[in-house]
């Protein structure tokens, strides 16, 4: 992929966003309740 040769590189990606702080701040147990609009959820963080 991308030109990349596996047998040479390999790793790990992994970060840490604004929405994973959030989870753990809040207790959020499914990231995808942020990206799907519901106003009900999001509005407790306003």
């Amino acid at each position: 992929a991308v030109g990349i040769d596996s047998e040479i590189w390999s790793g790990f990606a992994f970060g840490m966003g604004i929405e994973r702080m959030a989870m753990l701040k809040y207790g959020v147990n499914d990231i995808k309740y942020y990206y799907e609009g519901d106003l009900r959820f999001l509005r407790q963080f306003v």
